[in-house]
């Protein structure tokens, strides 16, 4: 790639047009006006010389004073001297003039040219800058704007704030597709030893020992492994099935009925009641089975960082945008230390749970990146954790594969 900015000339190019349209029509009319005033200045003072003439002749022979006429001779005669002088100056005026309308007209072009190409060498520079990778540039644009060309501006910086959304979708994208792989890699390397292990720990269990204290010792550590070996194996199911997550199958789905079934499928369970806040309902294009899976994951979090005592889990659902919808679900827990997002929800798997995988996040962003919307945690304003999820109202309509 170039790292030379763009040569500057669309700003040449216009303001050659610009001087071009106006020099040229101040030309011709420059040749016009001079043939117009040497055709008026070409007018001779001889017939009235001719006719003073005459009329000279007459009052001679009739005897009567000149003295007037003699005047008129003379103003007869600086009349023509002044004609003959502007005749010969005519041509040294027009040029005059027309230069000097050139050059104010020159200038004015000059101006004009930069007010109007200033926003295209911004977003000639913005360009630039995108085609170096910095998606942050953003331009200067008034809003509203106050023309076409700002609204240009507006929409460029509009279309980087996209193009820096879908980078960032393409990372999470990677991530989960490299999580994938490794799920699918530790399913297949520790299922064939666990089941070994555990088929071992079941004959050891069965077998006889002659010492009552060694009989205890050997069925405290059999009972002890196999608490380890069942946690493995549960983990490595969850790999299985986050590798093998099915792909997406859109339709019409009911978000409130949905939520309120998640809510009252594990209040039941749960230390804390899980309320669903009251509020619209609303119907958006999406995988039923993938948004339980994205929801549940969510609220049996929730509870589960809930101790005894706290406050209820609240599951909230408000329209985000004209074409996006909010679902947010608080808890009363220890709450986490700092916003997670993006690629951050999938990097590292690990758990506080005695009985977690770890994968309960990434199978959650997978889920919201597969329906093209952004899942976020932060801390909850009166402590605790606040799950935000965002879905448009309908998916993407070439999502990026993560599989």
């Amino acid at each position: 790639m170039s790292s030379t900015p763009p040569p500057p000339r669309f700003r040449r190019r216009l303001l050659a047009v610009m001087l071009l349209a106006g020099l040229v029509p101040l030309v011709l009319l420059g040749i016009v006006a001079q043939g117009a005033l040497e055709r008026v200045l070409s007018v001779s003072v001889a017939p009235v010389e001719a006719v003073l003439d005459d009329v000279s002749l007459d009052l001679e022979r009739r005897g009567l004073p000149r003295g007037s006429l003699d005047e008129a001779r003379l103003h007869l005669a600086q009349a023509e001297l002044t004609r003959r002088a502007l005749v010969r100056r005519v041509p040294a005026f027009i040029t005059l003039l027309v230069l000097v309308s050139g050059g104010v007209l020159a200038v004015a072009a000059v101006l004009l040219g930069r007010a109007l190409t200033r926003p295209v060498t911004t977003l000639t520079e913005g360009m630039w800058a995108y085609a170096r990778g910095d998606l942050s540039m953003r331009l200067p644009a008034t809003d509203p704007p106050r023309d076409e060309l700002q609204f240009l501006l507006g929409q460029f910086n509009r279309m980087g704030q996209e193009l820096v959304a879908q980078r960032e979708r393409l990372k999470s994208a990677e991530q989960i597709a490299a999580w994938q792989d490794v799920a699918r890699s530790l399913a297949h390397e520790l299922k064939n030893p666990l089941t070994a292990m555990k088929l071992s720990l079941a004959r050891l269990s069965r077998a006889d020992t002659g010492s009552p204290s060694d009989a205890t010792r050997v069925t405290e550590s059999v009972a002890l492994l196999q608490e380890e070996v069942d946690l493995l194996m549960r983990m490595t199911q969850s790999f299985s099935t986050f590798a093998r997550l099915p792909a997406p199958r859109f339709q019409d789905v009911p978000l409130r009925p949905l939520l309120s079934e998640i809510c009252a499928l594990y209040a039941e369970t749960s230390p804390v009641p899980v309320e669903l806040v009251p509020g619209p309902d609303v119907s958006l294009r999406a995988d039923p089975d993938g948004l339980r899976r994205l929801f549940g994951n969510l609220v049996k979090n929730a509870t589960e960082a809930s101790p005894e005592g706290a406050p209820p889990v609240r599951v909230a659902l408000e329209p985000a945008t004209e074409s996006a919808v909010r679902i947010t679900v608080t808890d009363g827990g220890s709450g986490v230390p700092t916003v997670l997002e993006g690629a951050a929800l999938t990097r590292g798997l690990f758990s506080t749970k005695p009985e977690g995988s770890g994968l309960g996040l990434p199978i959650s962003q997978k889920i919201t990146h597969e329906h093209g919307g952004t899942l976020r945690l932060e801390p909850a304003p009166g402590g605790g954790t606040l799950a935000r999820v965002e879905l448009p109202l309908l998916p993407p309509s070439s999502p990026v594969p993560t599989t």
